[in-house]
């Protein structure tokens, strides 16, 4: 018990020390703005915080799914009207149940694009936001950790630091 609680008491001080520490950073890209960025279009974020890649991603997922949108929702009041002109003529069963179906499934693919419209909007916001974070992250090869054999044992986990 003594041990955990020396142990414990080296990590608060060292932590303390470490926050103490000037770490004050200025970044390079805002994070408020490559969300108000990806916001206004999805994939202009991603231009914003450099990561050309993903654009066409967001920006085509969202324009599918814009498309699907708009055009389950003509097709679904299209096949409502004739739904309602069916029921008010007294037209064959079989009609209008295959015509309720029909509207129904538009109805529920026109909802399902929407979904997919709206977390594409939120995904594309978060990533723009964090790769306004990590912009200026170091991704150098002075920080490295290799699981594998050593000169001592078969099997080891090493951590190593290049200054």
């Amino acid at each position: 018990m003594r041990s955990v609680s020396i142990l414990l008491m080296w990590f608060v001080v060292s932590t303390a020390a470490y926050a103490a520490a000037d770490t004050t950073v200025v970044m390079t890209k805002s994070p408020s703005t490559a969300v108000l960025y990806s916001l206004l279009l999805p994939g202009l974020g991603q231009v914003y915080t450099e990561e050309y890649w993903k654009v066409p991603l967001f920006t085509g997922t969202a324009a599918i799914a814009a498309w699907q949108f708009f055009k389950n929702n003509a097709d679904f009041n299209t096949t409502a009207d004739l739904y309602d002109e069916a029921l008010a003529s007294g037209a064959d069963p079989n009609v209008t149940s295959l015509l309720l179906r029909q509207r129904e499934a538009y109805r529920d693919n026109r909802d399902l694009a929407g979904v997919v419209f709206l977390v594409t909007y939120g995904l594309a916001a978060v990533d723009a936001y964090v790769g306004a974070h990590l912009f200026d992250f170091d991704v150098s090869d002075d920080v490295s950790m290799g699981l594998g054999p050593n000169q001592t044992q078969i099997m080891a986990l090493a951590v190593s630091y290049h200054f």
